[in-house]
């Protein structure tokens, strides 16, 4: 894991504001708010996700595979076997002649039914054992929500994700000689919901679109990692209702479709200022899956169904009623073999080589795909049940070196034998070319049937847009909802063909029951082949991972009612199970440091978040790779309770963090409204943390002359602490930078002779006189100064060495970063630049080393920055030694506009423990907000008192006491000299008990040698017990608290 890159600046784009469909970028600038964030949860670098697999995709070039995943992480698996480089893979799944050197077609059709009859079907797989061949290599924690979609972009050379937390990200592959080398970049924020599909252009290589739940579609330049388009989703020309895109897919040059909750495919062309075309009406539910090309549109759909449409007529060229449940995923290398998923588990391998294959495919004239109608083409298609899984299929990738499927669905990533179905494709091909030229159905010369498109037609400048308008392909032609061609063939709803009722023997094996791997494309089993029936000798012959049951071609159809299909894979060749480390259950203890959290396999843990780590776990069993049944983890949710009640402590705080399970982690969030609500004493601080005492080795380092004072009284807000230990790294860096800048500026103002010195200090004043009102007076002069200000290796003759980052900080004027920054106002880059012009300020007066303007290792309570007395307190700082070393933090938007907290920018602890880059440095300064910078650099933040509370103290009334008490005590001896004036006070909810006593006790006339108790409600109060504790968890009323004093009995 490394820094991610943030490009935030979407200044600069192309955008056309004239259209409907096209929104300027300036419309994106939403006022948020910025915080920070940390997850924590079980690191699982080398193993498999803690939630689902979205999507997964397969690299030829490096034969890796990538998933990605709903906890936000992706993984590079590799296999642990050298693939056979002479395996041609293209051949393995590319084979539609399997008998090339066969010229009579007759003879060619009688070799495909014997390869075929009571033969398994063909696979190419052939190292099917039972230990898994893939093993993670790299684990990175991209998002702090789910991964939506990733894709290889580049020839195989970079990974691009999308995710709930709305954010785009690029993994550059071939940096990845190790994880703390990656090079990560992320693209501008521009969706405003979540992000749930990217499709790259294959040939355009510095192209991707997004697109997501805002129905913003966005088509991004890679090479500048800036948007260059933004189209909204909409469903005409003549409305403005944008709707959420689910799917989203490009013909790889100029055409763009997207379906979602619309049940409509629409269409966009990039070019043109009115992107839209027109829409697809077809589907009767949600549209979760789209793939196209340059001649077709492949859909498929919640209502069940996948469609083929033709783009020269925007029909559907061919229905596929091949699913009983919503088809959740599609893929497909060429569209001469797709495969699909669905809710139900199911995945289904549909063969349409004999379509799309434009070869001829023997070496005669006699099977020339051109010479087929496009009616015949609804005829042919050869679906196949590769395998069934026990929950949704959500994604599918091939990988055709060993010719294998991989798909996800909720409990695993699983493995499958591919089979191959060339041969019945092409004798299915072949066998339709005989039948209809026996029934003299003799198809048309070549010179007759309509010619494809040119590729280059829809991509064309000049293509003929009026087209799109014309009236038989306007979308409202009620043409468009039928097919473009006839479906007059098996129904499923209708009995089909039966034997001669009148024929015992045939009625008799009619009642046979039988099993299919088949399926006819228009729905039920297929029509054309089938498994040979059950029988004692087809059982021996299925083996423990494929059905090896014979094929048989019917040469009659068989009532469906007698066919049981089964899938071709009985079981996955591997399987690699979701480990269960998800959060299902959390509780946050009243000290707000604690969180007690229960995992999917049962184990109860304890995290501690301020040190991030786990303090103490309550483990279910001694296996924590299995999953806890449903109601085992009812029961262990009961006992989370009872362990939360027994543990709770005595406190009443308000939040000074959020904790929400975010992609089963637990995701901490410090917002500029809560940070300063929970306060902490000193002496609670060092108990629970023993390494924050002040007289603690790690905090000898940070006060090398004189050590500050600090008392048990002393209280320390959390999410102070948690600010200046996280970014202290950084901090440290910018006090170096300081260092070097001041150096730097001093010698250069000591090289300017005094002529120049008073042409400078003329220039100063008189423009100062002019802007004395306005608080950018020095900005001017000091640019102008600056500027003055040769950097030349000469000028560098200083002890300290000035890195190129301070020369490069030093000549660049402030102006680039107003034009290019949005918010730059609210910014640590402001600051330093406002640094930048005091030090050069000062320098025009003198020649000595300035006093630093930041507070890195001091607080100061005077209100004027470089105070020369400053006032050194203690302020917290936890070691990085005390983190975990992969805890990812990350800076974060968010606003009401926003479906997600927005993701700015993201690193390791690690990567600014020492020296940070300075990529991240340059993010941070213009990320980080002003109210963090201040806490960070400066040690200042706002002073919040906690709500005033009155109480009123009395003695107790001994009346009241037991006769056993009475008995032991003297009203004389006991009672407490009289207080005078009574006491009736108001104080801050944080006071303790014992600070109250300690008052009490200044206002009595005689000294008091006993120690005195305080009760309330009969109660009596411990020291540590705040006020605020009280007044909610003891008295337990609206009006003043009344406390009562007496002798400790």
């Amino acid at each position: 894991m490394t820094t991610t890159i943030a490009n935030n600046d979407v200044s600069s784009v192309l955008t056309n504001d004239n259209t409907s469909s096209t929104s300027s970028f300036s419309s994106l600038n939403l006022k948020t708010k910025k915080g920070i964030s940390y997850i924590l949860g079980d690191s699982c670098s080398n193993e498999n996700h803690i939630l689902p697999i979205n999507s997964i995709t397969y690299s030829n070039l490096t034969n890796q595979l990538f998933t990605g995943g709903r906890d936000g992480n992706v993984k590079i698996w590799q296999p642990n076997y050298v693939p056979d480089k002479d395996v041609d893979a293209e051949n393995i799944v590319n084979t539609y002649d399997s008998f090339p050197d066969c010229p009579d077609l007759d003879e060619k059709i009688l070799r495909l039914e014997t390869s075929i009859t009571s033969n398994p079907l063909n696979y190419n797989y052939k190292n099917i054992s039972k230990d898994n061949s893939f093993e993670i290599i790299e684990n990175f924690n991209l998002h702090f929500d789910w991964i939506n979609d990733l894709q290889l972009i580049n020839n195989n050379k970079n990974l691009v994700t999308c995710s709930n937390d709305l954010s785009i990200k690029i993994l550059d592959l071939f940096s990845l000689t190790n994880v703390k080398t990656a090079n990560i970049h992320k693209l501008p924020n521009v969706h405003t919901d979540y992000i749930k599909k990217i499709s790259p252009f294959t040939h355009q290589q510095h192209s991707i679109i997004s697109g997501g739940l805002d129905g913003r579609i966005v088509i991004w330049d890679l090479n500048q990692l800036k948007p260059l388009q933004l189209i909204n989703n909409l469903q005409s020309t003549s409305t403005s209702n944008i709707t959420s895109i689910y799917s989203l897919a490009n013909n790889d040059s100029n055409i763009i479709s997207t379906g979602g909750p619309s049940n409509t495919i629409n269409i966009f062309d990039k070019r043109l200022n009115n992107p839209f075309l027109r829409n697809l009406i077809g589907h009767q539910d949600n549209i979760r899956c789209l793939l196209m090309n340059d001649s077709f549109i492949l859909s498929g759909s919640s209502d069940t169904t996948i469609k083929l449409w033709d783009l020269r007529t925007f029909k559907v060229y061919k229905n596929f009623d091949i699913h009983d449940s919503s088809v959740w995923s599609l893929t497909s290398d060429d569209f001469k073999v797709f495969y699909s998923g669905d809710k139900d588990g199911n995945i289904i391998k549909t063969d349409l080589s004999k379509i799309f294959n434009k070869t001829s495919s023997t070496q005669t004239n006699h099977t020339n795909d051109d010479f087929f109608a496009t009616s015949s083409d609804e005829k042919l298609g050869v679906s196949t049940f590769v395998a069934k899984s026990s929950s949704p299929i959500l994604s599918i990738c091939h990988e055709p070196i060993q010719d294998t499927l991989f798909a996800t669905n909720y409990e695993s990533l699983n493995r499958y034998v591919n089979p191959d179905t060339s041969q019945l494709s092409q004798y299915q091909y072949l066998r339709q070319y005989l039948d209809n030229n026996n029934n003299d159905k003799i198809f048309p010369d070549e010179n007759d049937v309509q010619s494809n498109p040119q590729t280059d037609d829809l991509n064309s400048d000049f293509y003929d847009l009026i087209s799109h308008l014309s009236i038989e392909t306007n979308p409202n032609n009620v043409n468009d909802l039928q097919s473009t061609f006839s479906h007059n063939i098996i129904n499923n709803g209708e009995t089909p063909p039966t034997f001669d009722e009148d024929d015992e023997a045939l009625d008799d094996l009619n009642k046979e029951e039988y099993i299919s791997m088949f399926l006819n494309t228009n729905g039920g089993p297929s029509n054309e082949f089938i498994n040979a029936f059950k029988s004692e000798e087809e059982e021996e012959a299925v083996n423990e991972y494929i059905d090896l049951t014979p094929i048989e071609i019917l040469l009659n159809p068989i009532p469906s009612d007698q066919i049981t299909l089964v899938p071709f894979n009985i079981t996955p060749i591997e399987k690699y199970n979701l480990v269960p480390k998800s959060i299902v259950a959390k509780k946050m203890l009243n000290n707000r440091r604690k969180m007690l959290v229960l995992y999917l396999n049962g184990d109860i843990k304890i995290w501690d978040l301020i040190t991030c780590k786990v303090t103490e776990t309550y483990p279910y069993s001694s296996d924590n790779s299995v999953l806890l049944p449903a109601k085992d983890l009812e029961n262990r949710i009961r006992e989370l309770d009872n362990l939360f009640h027994k543990l709770q402590t005595k406190d009443t705080l308000n939040n000074w963090c959020e904790v929400e399970i975010k992609s089963e982690k637990l995701l901490v969030t410090i917002k500029e409204s809560s940070y300063l609500n929970v306060e902490i004493y000193y002496d609670e601080l060092v108990s629970s943390y023993p390494f924050l005492d002040i007289n603690h080795s790690d905090n000898s380092p940070r006060y090398p002359k004189s050590r500050p004072t600090v008392t048990n009284d002393d209280r320390f807000y959390l999410g102070v602490i948690m600010l200046n230990s996280l970014f202290r790294g950084y901090a440290l860096y910018e006090e170096n930078f300081d260092l070097q800048l001041r150096e730097e500026l001093k010698n250069k103002s000591t090289k300017l002779n005094d002529k120049r010195r008073l042409k400078f200090l003329g220039r100063k004043s008189s423009y100062r006189k002019d802007t004395s009102s306005t608080q950018s007076s020095p900005a001017t002069s000091t640019n102008v100064s600056v500027m003055d200000m040769s950097i030349t290796e000469e000028d560098n003759d200083t002890s300290i060495t000035t890195s190129p980052e301070v020369l490069e900080f030093i000549a660049t004027s402030e102006d680039q970063y107003i034009q290019s920054t949005p918010d730059y106002g609210d910014t640590i880059m402001k600051l330093l630049q406002m640094n930048k012009k005091i030090y050069v300020d000062k320098y025009l007066s003198s020649t000595k080393l300035v006093d630093t303007i930041l507070r890195t290792h001091e607080i100061t309570s005077s209100t004027t920055t470089g105070t020369k007395d400053p006032d050194l307190r203690y302020y917290p700082i936890i070691p990085y030694k005390y983190f975990p070393k992969d805890l990812v933090v990350r800076i974060f938007e968010y606003s009401s506009e926003l479906g997600n907290y927005r993701d700015l920018c993201s690193f390791q602890l690690n990567d600014i423990v020492a020296q940070p880059s300075p990529s991240l440095v340059q993010d941070l300064r213009f990320i980080i907000p002003k109210w963090m910078a201040f806490t960070l650099l400066f040690n200042k933040h706002p002073i919040k008192e906690s709500p005033k509370l009155t109480f009123s103290l009395t003695e107790i009334p001994y009346d009241s006491l037991s006769p056993d008490m009475k008995k032991r005590i003297t009203k004389k001896k006991f009672k407490l000299p009289t207080v005078e004036g009574g006491l009736k006070l108001t104080s801050h909810g944080m006071i303790r008990v014992v600070k109250i006593i300690s008052y009490v006790l200044d206002k009595m006339d005689k000294k008091v040698k006993d120690e005195m108790v305080l009760e309330c409600n009969g109660i009596e109060l411990s020291n540590e017990m705040t006020l605020q504790y009280i007044k909610t968890m003891i008295w337990k009323s609206s009006g003043d608290i009344v406390l009562n004093y007496r002798r400790k009995f």
